[in-house]
């Protein structure tokens, strides 16, 4: 007969073998939870920028009619305005629909490590068709071909047939399965932010700083005018200078995002590798960043 003792030793040992077993997944799912939270964060910092580029754009032309105009109309300034700023009226809920894209992601994956996957059905109606209309700056081609937006609308599919009895680890090979989809998206984000928004404001910087000179030349007559709106000038260009740095941020951010993507999968068999806690962290720091330089006022309309 066994001694009493053995069978209390062997609970022990099935108890230690549960708890190594539980935590080991808790620590994969942390993973999962991280790179969720950090990519719906990264994606509502670009929400303002991506949003609004036609009233920043608006907001421009508008101030150098004012400064510069002999006689300034504002509606019809405004109305002349958002003429020049068509492409850009156009364009920002295209950007958005495609930011939603990887705000779903990141919430999907918080959800798959919490266990719950709620439906998105209504949330990617009428994607395809906005998506289709983002055009590159310049010659007007599409900023997503036919085969990228194909890849990009199967995950928005997939994500919206979600339902909450899917099986947590199965969701998440088939989430993580969608990876050229996220780089598909992200990319054409990174791309507006570097090649149209980024030398926008590069050429309003410039702006400001040639209407500063033309507002100094008027000091003599007008001081007192000359001074305030000096003021306002020279609070914009440095804000202007911020939020250049906020795009290039933005675009570490999302080279960043990408390599903790890729590397989930690799690394959910081994969360605790110190190489991967450091990319985590890494990601983590970069929206840190973006957060801080989202978070910096915009111009005040004139």
């Amino acid at each position: 007969m066994r001694h009493p003792a053995f069978f209390s030793s062997r609970l022990v040992f099935i108890g230690l073998l549960a708890v190594l077993f539980l935590s080991g997944c808790a620590s994969k799912l942390a993973s999962v939870r991280s790179v969720g939270e950090q990519t719906q964060k990264l994606s509502a910092a670009a929400h303002p920028m991506l949003a609004g580029a036609a009233d920043s754009c608006i907001a421009k032309a508008m101030r150098r009619q004012l400064i510069m105009a002999t006689r300034f109309d504002a509606q019809a300034s405004e109305q002349a305005a958002r003429q020049r700023c068509a492409m850009e009226e156009k364009m920002s809920p295209r950007l958005v629909a495609l930011n939603d894209v990887l705000v779903a992601y990141g919430k999907v994956l918080v959800d798959t490590a919490d266990g719950k996957l709620p439906s998105y059905k209504e949330q990617f109606k009428g994607l395809g068709d906005a998506l289709q209309g983002l055009e590159q700056p310049g010659g007007g081609a599409p900023l997503l071909d036919a085969s990228q937006l194909s890849v990009v609308m199967k995950l928005a599919q997939y994500m919206s047939t979600l339902a909450t009895q899917r099986m947590q680890q199965a969701s998440l090979r088939e989430l993580l399965a969608h990876q050229e989809a996220i780089t598909i998206t992200s990319n054409a984000l990174k791309e507006y932010a570097l090649r149209i928004h980024l030398p926008n404001l590069r050429e309003e910087a410039r702006e400001v700083d040639q209407l500063r000179g033309a507002v100094g030349a008027m000091a003599g007559t007008e001081p007192l005018a000359a001074n305030y709106v000096g003021t306002h000038l020279y609070q914009e260009r440095k804000q202007l200078a911020q939020r250049q740095e906020s795009a290039t941020a933005y675009a570490q951010a999302i080279d960043a995002m990408q390599q903790s993507l890729a590397g989930l999968a690799t690394h959910l068999a081994n969360a605790q590798d110190p190489q991967w806690q450091a990319q985590l962290d890494t990601f983590a720091q970069r929206v840190a960043r973006l957060e801080r330089q989202a978070a910096l006022p915009s111009p005040s309309r004139w």
